[in-house]
């Protein structure tokens, strides 16, 4: 094998190996210490820091039948096995006391709970097999060389992530973008004998047929989405976390977000999980816990298509192990492209915390026997903030991520792609990004390389665009979809037309792969939206900010934009939006006084566009989403569910669609961000979220002013936009469905 030194010369290439992936401020210090962190990914050496697991060079550490050394991160003098972890469950001070509790002196009611409880810690708890793991492991070494051409993992951040092993119970949070990511995450580490740690898993797997006994002998322990008013499975589960927190060696991993992005965006994070496993932190009883923000940037996800059918509104199918395996066999003869790993920068919840860890108010009672303070769970809000927007800047945008960012902007602009103009737009847009601090796939090359990383994306994608033969011109690639086979009953929002369905599915596809674009640009997109609708004489900095904040609060949920990051994220915008001459600033004082006047640079509307492409589809939505309000649901008078609403807005969307009104877009169908929509209203104070008594909840318009006033802006901002969005109808329609 060719030794590491050799290896870390190389900079990856997406070319195919040879062969036979909102809170509170925080605390000050805390504050800091990630705002540094934050500023360091910027000038980041990005893709020279990976390496190819599956190069000729690494075959070794992909040997499932080597010599397994591993290191674990926070060795115990004893360790502790799977069957150990569920005694101190059930030995455990809070599960004894339920057990007093619920069955007094009885000793038959006594031993019928204590086996209903084995029976929970059954169904939870994970097993350790190394031969499974090598018999998996074996099966995705030879599914990965099939479908992948490079697995590249951040080898320079691995290895400081071990340099910091030892002193503290390890918490990996990776992001999720499609199911494989925990076998991923397992497999790497595996190759490099690190400890494969406890992996919280849905109950989903769980139900699979010999697969779901297969994870848990790798590590996966199970949960049930919702516990309901079970409290005896809420103690026995949150007990369960505590123990590994406290006794497992090995370290834990789950997904902040909860579940997967289907719209590969960021999604706002969920901390149920992450509070069951920091609560041994603030009640005293482990001095500390490191966390891992982990990345994992597909090319293209396994799931891509099932990902728009379900936020078209068709349900996704029921997880079986026959249908995995015919899943898979499709998947053999596709080309899946690259994927990219990295585990990022760790840090210390305890220096993270600083001072509200504050472990004297807890030492008054039992540990068990408490909870977490409101303040405190704020705390672990805005660690999972800072958590999911660690893993976005450290994502991997891929050529094709570019490639359909240029396409649609010259699209809605009726405008015709040849590869030469790709050529161009991606170079502009890698330029961008990298400006904003974005590692992509184009950073780090010159002349030809760009065109033949654009022809292999595409090749890669070609079942979403393709170049044309005669004159390479990029057109949607030609698909057939049947959607007379889905059951309609089961629809989540309105019965679309196959018409439309065919319309939006291709579309859709694009936009999937434009979204992870939106970490870097939505908020410099809301700054030139807000400079090109207000009159250059009374815009200055200040009027500017509160109008992109007004902004950031409406589409919070949608981008993942969290209060503590306001001022950070405004002034990062604005100076590289300075830098690449987008903004003028002019007036007397320095470039930051709020009276200077700031105006879109002449000449530069096109460059705007741009970003302003990216932001369209999203302001389409909302602005249809208030009109459904205020036209269908202020006449009804009366609570609605969220049922009723999805399917009322897809379909007002669908007949704006065959009309081919000027401001809606096809992804304005998306079921995902009308839900966003809503819970957004929800939080601005528009709409009134309560408890229905027969279960579920209800919403009420409550505040019309409110709604009425982002509708109007809303339809300000949409008539600004330089696109008309519906050309992709002709594109799709002149691929002859």
């Amino acid at each position: 094998m060719a030794s590491r030194d050799t290896a870390a010369s190389s900079v990856p290439r997406k070319a195919a190996k040879d062969k036979p992936v909102a809170g509170a401020n925080l605390h000050s210090t805390s504050s800091r210490s990630l705002e540094a962190t934050d500023e360091a990914t910027v000038t980041g050496t990005g893709l020279s820091e990976y390496r190819n697991l599956l190069g000729a060079e690494y075959r070794e550490y992909r040997d499932m039948t080597k010599r397994y050394k591993v290191t674990v991160p926070f060795a115990k003098d004893v360790s502790v096995t799977p069957e150990m972890l569920k005694k101190f469950v059930l030995g455990s001070q809070r599960i004894q006391q339920m057990i007093d509790e619920q069955t007094g002196i009885d000793p038959k009611q006594r031993a019928w709970l204590v086996k209903k409880i084995r029976d929970m810690l059954e169904e939870i708890a994970l097993a350790q097999s190394l031969p499974v793991i090598r018999t998996l492991g074996t099966l995705l070494n030879g599914i990965f060389d099939r479908i992948y051409s490079g697995l590249y993992v951040n080898e320079v951040k691995l290895k400081q992530l071990q340099a910091q092993f030892g002193k503290q119970t390890v918490l990996y949070l990776p992001s999720h973008r499609s199911y494989g990511d925990f076998i991923l995450m397992s497999y790497v580490l595996f190759c490099y004998n690190i400890a494969i740690p406890g992996i919280a898993a849905g109950m989903d797997f769980h139900s699979m047929a010999g697969m779901g006994d297969a994870l848990r002998k790798t590590g996966a322990f199970y949960m049930r989405r919702s516990y309901g008013n079970d409290r005896r499975y809420w103690y026995i589960f949150r007990e369960y976390m505590r123990q590994l927190i406290v006794a497992y060696e090995r370290g834990i991993e789950f997904f902040i977000e909860g579940t997967r992005s289907r719209s590969n965006k960021a999604l706002t994070p969920k901390i149920g999980l992450l509070s069951m496993a920091l609560e041994p932190l603030f009640m005293g009883e482990v001095p500390d816990v490191l966390i891992v923000p982990v990345s994992v940037s597909y090319d293209r996800p396994l799931e891509e298509q099932l990902f728009v059918y379900e936020l078209l509104g068709v349900p996704k199918p029921k997880e079986t192990t026959l249908g995995m395996l015919k899943g898979i066999g499709k998947l053999m003869s596709e080309n899946f492209g690259t994927i990219y790993l990295e585990f990022g920068d760790a840090f210390s919840a305890k220096e993270y915390f600083g001072g509200k860890l504050n472990r004297s108010q807890h030492s008054v009672a039992p540990s068990f026997a408490q909870i977490l303070s409101k303040q405190e769970r704020e705390a672990i809000q805005n660690l999972a903030n800072e958590v999911v927007h660690l893993q976005q800047r450290r994502m991997v945008l891929t050529t094709f991520h570019l490639v359909a960012l240029y396409y649609n902007f010259r699209k809605y602009q009726g405008e015709s792609v040849t590869l030469a103009h790709l050529i161009d737009g991606v170079r502009q847009l890698g330029a961008l990004l990298a400006d904003l601090g974005a590692i992509t796939e184009v950073e780090q090359l010159e002349g030809h390389a760009v065109e033949k990383q654009i022809l292999a994306s595409l090749d890669v994608h070609r079942n979403i665009l393709q170049l044309s033969a005669t004159d390479r011109t990029l057109v949607i690639a030609k698909t057939h979809h049947d959607f007379s086979q889905v059951d309609k009953r089961k629809l989540k929002g309105y019965n679309l037309s196959d018409g439309v369905m065919k319309l939006s599915v291709p579309i859709f596809s694009l936009q999937l792969y434009c979204n992870p674009c939106l970490h870097w640009l939505a908020v410099p997109a809301m700054i030139l939206l807000v400079a090109a609708a207000a009159p250059p004489s009374i815009l200055n900095r200040e009027t500017l900010r509160r109008a992109v904040r007004q902004l950031r609060e409406l589409y919070c949920l949608e981008f993942v934009l969290c209060a503590n990051r306001e001022e950070h994220d405004f002034r990062a915008a604005f100076e590289h939006l300075e830098r690449q001459g987008l903004l003028t600033s002019t007036g007397p004082g320095s470039s930051s006084d709020s009276d200077r006047r700031v105006s879109i640079a002449a000449g530069k509307e096109e460059t705007a566009a741009i970003y302003l492409s990216v932001l369209g589809p999203f302001l389409c939505t909302y602005l249809q989403v208030t009109n459904v309000l205020l036209d269908t649901f202020r006449n009804q008078r009366k609570p609605f569910t969220e049922k009723d609403y999805l399917a009322e807005v897809q379909q007002y969307v669908e007949q704006l669609l065959l009309r081919q009104d000027r401001n809606v877009h096809p992804y304005c169908l998306s079921l995902d961000s009308i839900s966003l929509a809503l819970h957004s209203l929800v939080a601005l104070g528009g709409i009134t979220k309560s408890k229905r008594d027969e279960g579920g909840y209800a919403y009420d318009l409550t505040a019309m002013t409110t709604i009425e006033e982002i509708n109007g802006q809303l339809r300000v901002y949409s008539e600004l936009l330089p696109f008309q969005y519906l050309t992709f109808q002709s594109a799709v329609t002149g691929s002859k469905l």
